[in-house]
């Protein structure tokens, strides 16, 4: 009787703490990050105005949306290890602050140069809020529980499309406004409360467990025991064991992952307005249909972050996402049009399923394939390798539209890195001894 009382109060004690942190860290997480993501992809809805006010082409608009994430690949990894050194708090704050500023300065474009510099310098300041996001929950948060926090953070990625779609059209909407272009007050007002919500996270966001007040002592206890005995919770880091991480075959393989998912995501996503604007839609009726495939792809993440945790299913929910967006691709390009039409709506919706539904076992997946040593490094590798795939994804799509005069060939070319991707992940990645369950 007293082991069962003992096991029922320390399933009450672990749902407690579990929920108490849930509820202090994870709003502050989702907010900053819809913050960011909205500001990464705004740029679509102003490309009709920059190509009309400076004569931009498709292949200069996807190069200088995507040239973004060439600056995030460049200080991804310093930014994660700096994160480590200094703090998630003063980090992730600083982080917030410099980007919002510079995405306010987006009103400065004045031509293909501007445009290319100012992409690029976003692009670095950003550089780290993902990863270090994704390195400070696995600080927080037992193996168990991951995937389902994983999924949770990274809904802000469809709900920044779902708000701000209809949001970035009204404000450009605000043409003339005190003399300023609709573009300008949408670079403005949604660049500025990165700022602000910057000096909330430098207030509000405990670095690790023991800094939090709000955690009760035996929560503390509880939580930081937990932690200290599962493998994978990240450690300090060392410098060899990073390096080693960065040519292991199946962090190479997590990175071309990753790659894949984010050249679908962001060449569709950059393009999509200018798509859908394509079936003669007003510019209200292009930001909501915009946001429908997003708004799918939340039930995405919700679905395989709870199956991922549910049968420990990580590789094969893993697979399962990358099937599911390659069909919705393919029908896309096949069957739809190339997404302008209410099949190829229909089509990048399901698309949009796998696409925002890889997160979750994908990231709980990662740790497990590293060293805790090079948990920062590692997930800040995965990531900015990964994370090329934006400046590819709008590179490969603006280029074959302005080739064939059609957004199908492009889409195409996006369903095939999927169909590598899975083939990659059934030949490579298979789950470490000791580290993983057998149906990692």
């Amino acid at each position: 009787m007293v082991g069962f009382a003992g096991g029922v109060m320390n399933d009450e004690l672990q749902r407690r703490t579990i929920r108490t942190i849930t509820l202090k860290l994870m709003p502050l997480l989702l907010l900053g990050y819809l913050i960011a993501y909205i500001d990464r992809i705004n740029i679509g809805f102003a490309a009709t105005a920059l190509k009309a006010e400076f004569g931009i082409s498709n292949a200069v608009f996807g190069l200088g949306a995507g040239l973004f994430f060439i600056g995030y690949f460049l200080f991804e990894v310093p930014s994660n290890l700096l994160l480590e050194k200094f703090g998630p708090r003063r980090w992730i704050a600083r982080i917030m602050v410099t980007w919002g500023i510079l995405s306010t300065c987006m009103i400065f474009v004045r031509g293909e140069n501007s445009f290319y510099v100012l992409r690029f310098l976003l692009g670095f300041a950003e550089a780290g809020f993902y990863p270090g996001a994704i390195y400070y929950i696995v600080c927080w948060y037992p193996s168990q529980y991951r995937a389902r926090m994983m999924a949770a953070f990274s809904v802000a990625i469809p709900l920044a499309t779902v708000l701000g779609s209809p949001l970035s059209s009204a404000l450009l909407g605000m043409n003339g406004v005190l003399g300023m272009p609709g573009w300008h007050w949408m670079f403005i007002l949604e660049g500025l409360p990165a700022v602000l919500i910057g000096i909330l996270f430098f207030f509000k966001l405990p670095d690790r467990p023991r800094d939090a007040k709000w955690l009760k002592p035996d929560e503390r206890t509880w939580l930081e025991a937990t932690l200290a005995a599962e493998p994978s919770v990240p450690q300090k880091s060392h410098a060899l064991t990073t390096l080693k991480s960065f040519y292991d075959p199946r962090v190479l393989v997590l990175c071309a992952v990753y790659f894949a998912n984010t050249t679908a995501n962001l060449g569709i996503g950059f393009f999509l307005p200018q798509i859908i604007a394509s079936m003669g839609t007003t510019r209200m009726e292009t930001g909501y249909l915009t946001a429908l495939p997003s708004l799918v792809g939340i039930f995405g993440l919700i679905f395989f972050g709870w199956v991922s945790d549910r049968f420990d299913a990580r590789r094969g929910t893993l697979l399962a996402t990358l099937l599911v967006t390659f069909a919705g691709l393919f029908l896309a390009a096949y069957l739809g049009k190339g997404g302008a039409s209410a099949i190829g709506i229909a089509a990048l919706s399901l698309a949009a399923i796998g696409i925002q539904g890889l997160k979750a076992p994908f990231w709980a997946l990662t740790p497990l394939m590293l060293a805790s040593s090079a948990a920062a490094g590692g997930i800040a590798w995965i990531n900015s390798v990964g994370n090329l795939g934006g400046f590819f994804g709008p590179s490969i799509i603006g280029f074959l539209t302005d080739r064939f005069g059609g957004y199908q060939a492009g889409i195409y070319a996006l369903a095939a890195t999927q169909i590598v991707a899975a083939v990659l992940v059934l030949l490579v990645l298979k789950p470490r001894s000791g580290h993983v369950s057998k149906n990692a």
